[in-house]
């Protein structure tokens, strides 16, 4: 048994080719080098997780064949991980009955969120026949079980914003970091995958940078980590020779498997 993790875009918040923007990586003719926004497609005995739903989320599910959807997970509520929430109508009516979907993400997330679309987040087809999901808000306030897994939400920081990581199994996920704390590590020791963002070269304030990035990999010491959710101005091809060993840039599309 398998957990199969998809990366249905790497970018940060702007994606790669920034409009208007003539630095290498923009201009660039790799594939590798277009990123969309980040978010990953999760799978594990026929259960299908989103984890964000950004902006670029009908191409993305376009792109690798998306059918469906279990439950979508936010790890937090900025516009590049939930500008997509309106595009989660199509999962909740693909057969003939109305078919409601399960989200999650922690109080803050979630409360945004429904702030934003308040009308995504209701149990009843609207009487005009207008399209609009059927999302059933879940807080998650630690470890739960669901589809047949244990999940372990991983609090970390994005400046000053709570930001939700999963541990499933052996593999952690974790976007839009600036700092891990202490009692989290604890979460994450035995991995055997680790994705993680890494922005950029230079410091940010709500980012970690390419060597904060690396230095927390190799505190954490998982078997392989895959980098995600790239600024511009570096290209694929660049990243490769930037990077140690054991520590690999993600691109759109890439396809994980994780053993159990």
């Amino acid at each position: 048994m398998s957990i199969h993790l998809r990366f249905l875009g790497t970018g940060g918040s702007f994606g790669i080719p920034i409009v208007g923007c003539d630095c290498v990586a923009c201009q660039s003719s790799d594939p590798m080098d277009n990123r969309l926004r980040s978010s990953v497609l999760l799978s594990w005995d026929d259960r299908v997780v989103l984890v964000d739903a950004g902006p670029d989320l009908r191409a993305q599910a376009l792109r690798e064949g998306v059918r469906r959807l279990d439950e979508v997970w936010l790890t937090h509520s900025h516009a590049d991980h939930t500008n997509g929430i309106d595009d989660l109508r199509v999962f909740c009516h693909e057969g003939k009955e109305p078919r409601p979907l399960i989200v999650r993400g922690n109080p803050s997330t979630l409360t945004d969120a429904m702030a934003r679309f308040s009308y995504a987040f209701r149990s009843e087809v609207d009487p005009s026949g207008v399209s609009h999901p059927l999302l059933v808000p879940i807080e998650i306030d630690g470890p739960f079980h669901t589809l047949g897994r244990q999940i372990v939400p991983i609090p970390v920081l994005h400046g000053k914003l709570p930001c939700s990581g999963f541990r499933i199994g052996n593999l952690a996920y974790l976007t839009d970091v600036s700092t891990i704390p202490e009692s989290s590590y604890a979460l994450l020791e035995g991995l055997d995958t680790l994705v993680l963002s890494a922005l950029r070269e230079e410091p940010h304030p709500t980012h970690l940078s390419f060597d904060e990035s690396i230095a927390v990999a190799r505190r954490i010491g998982a078997r392989r980590t895959w980098f995600t959710h790239f600024a511009h101005r570096i290209t694929h091809a660049g990243m490769l020779e930037r990077f140690p060993d054991g520590i690999r840039p993600a691109w759109d599309g890439l396809r994980l498997e994780i053993p159990e």
